[in-house]
């Protein structure tokens, strides 16, 4: 088809031309030519099997070219109200910007363009239009059930919102398809807690009280000796973040799960001279927060001389050096789409289709099963970069876990704690007992991690690079 087309088009211009130049070619010699269409039309191979068990087949209308694209979408709502119901829009998505990749990144991660983003564009290899008929073979029963508009290969920068802040208006309002992100790293600060002064944070361990054998302790959150223990501030936590899939209908949120934090060391004290070259978190660590931490405890059974019952309870401080050590956790993390706003496309292929039935499209993830309506689907994982958290981590939801495996690690006989005699006779006179511990709770929280889900965290790498010549930062 596409020699005779050449030799038609030849034909042509041997009309219209210069005949003696040219000389009509025969079937033979025309077997001898190769030639290449800007646009071909094809039928694809792979079919999709309804569940009434029609046969859906695909015909492609492709452009062979590659094309460059800079452009700037105010609003783009597909799908709104219709069979997935009147309440939205299966794609809704304020500020679409689509670019070239940025020639760096900044220490944040965002994207540095020499010139300007706008003075960049987007390569678009090869695209197509595809359609999907159902019943070809039946002229009385052929059915036109979806189009898709699509690309084998995009190489770009797509950004959606223009702002990098908290619950964004813009952005990535509602999003039907299917989205791999691509495993990466991260990492965050937790902010500072009190541990011990609420119920769920109650401890519990083992005595050996110099002349009066073994007891039991278990703290009391209640009492207003309680002053709590310091959980201080930490930097620059490290996490590896799994793969995971954004898919579905209208989806507002992605979830990454499994998130395994480990946390070497939390300092409960002061630091020793040995911890402080040890552990890099003692390094500028304010140790005057630890100054008033303190539990008040009940010790079981009561320490006295027969029926005479001397002392029971007792305050409780960590002494220097004091930590807990090996928490593990693991972290969900939930994030509004519309708090993300980079989509690099390094090269994977595209698409955007209409559809009346679910249908698997040519080429497609077997997962990726296109729901009726509008679907945007992407063929590789998105590389979203490192997923630095901007604030600081709220990690009080794990304490109560805590105080459980730290009760695990107390209650063990070898980790029963010595009273000498000397602070036997102080806690007799209320003076407070003074411990140097080290709780180490991996071997509770290897196996079961404590468990901790973070929401919609602002990310470093997020920010918006303006798609405009001056100082718009959406045109």
């Amino acid at each position: 088809m596409k020699k005779t087309w050449i030799a038609a088009v030849i034909s042509s211009i041997c009309l219209s031309g210069n005949a003696a130049t040219f000389k009509s070619l025969s079937d033979d010699e025309l077997s001898k030519v190769d030639g290449r269409a800007l646009l071909n039309f094809t039928k694809d191979m792979e079919t999709y099997k309804t569940n009434s068990n029609e046969v859906v087949s695909f015909f492609k209308l492709g452009l062979d070219a590659e094309m460059s694209l800079n452009t700037n979408i105010k609003t783009l709502q597909l799908g709104c109200g219709g069979v997935n119901g009147s309440d939205g829009c299966d794609i809704d998505i304020s500020n679409l910007a689509l670019s070239g990749l940025p020639d760096g990144y900044d220490s944040k991660g965002n994207g540095v363009y020499n010139n300007g983003r706008a003075s960049t564009s987007a390569k678009i290899t090869n695209p197509f239009v595809q359609f999907a008929i159902k019943n070809n073979d039946s002229a009385s029963q052929r059915e036109v059930v979806g189009f898709r508009l699509g690309a084998e290969q995009i190489l770009g920068l797509l950004t959606a919102g223009v702002s990098n802040t908290q619950n964004p208006t813009d952005g990535i309002q509602s999003f039907s398809g299917y989205m791999k992100i691509a495993g990466t790293t991260g990492s965050t600060n937790t902010a500072g807690a009190k541990f011990g002064t609420a119920q769920d944070q109650k401890i519990s361990g083992l005595l050996d009280i110099a002349l009066f054998g073994n007891h039991g302790f278990t703290s009391d959150p209640g009492s207003s000796e309680t002053k709590g223990i310091t959980v201080p501030k930490l930097d620059n936590i490290k996490f590896d973040v799994p793969g995971f899939v954004v898919q579905g209908n209208r989806t507002k949120s992605a979830s990454a799960k499994d998130i395994i934090v480990t946390i070497p060391v939390i300092p409960l004290a002061a630091g020793s001279a040995e911890d402080k070259s040890k552990y890099s978190v003692y390094t500028g660590l304010d140790a005057t927060q630890f100054a008033n931490d303190q539990l008040l405890v009940n010790i079981e059974p009561c320490v006295g001389l027969g029926a005479l019952c001397l002392v029971k309870t007792s305050k409780f401080q960590m002494g220097e050096g004091s930590k807990l050590t090996n928490l593990n956790m693991n972290v969900t993390f939930d994030q509004l789409l519309s708090m993300v706003h980079n989509i690099p496309l390094t090269g994977s292929g595209g698409y955007l289709a209409l559809q009346q039935m679910a249908l698997k499209w040519p080429g497609a993830d077997k997962a990726d099963v296109a729901q009726r309506g509008w679907w945007m689907s992407f063929a590789d994982p998105v590389q979203l970069g490192e997923l630095n958290v901007s604030g600081d981590v709220d990690i009080s939801a794990v304490l109560p876990q805590v105080a459980q495996n730290i009760t695990k690690t107390l209650t063990q006989e070898e980790m029963r704690i010595e009273i000498d005699f000397g602070n036997a006779l102080g806690a007799l006179a209320g003076t407070p007992i003074v411990k140097t511990l080290e709780i180490d709770v991996g071997q509770w929280t290897q196996a079961n991690p404590s468990k901790l889900t973070l929401s919609n965290q602002i990310l470093k790498n997020q920010d918006v690079t303006s798609n405009c010549f001056g100082g718009l930062k959406f045109c």
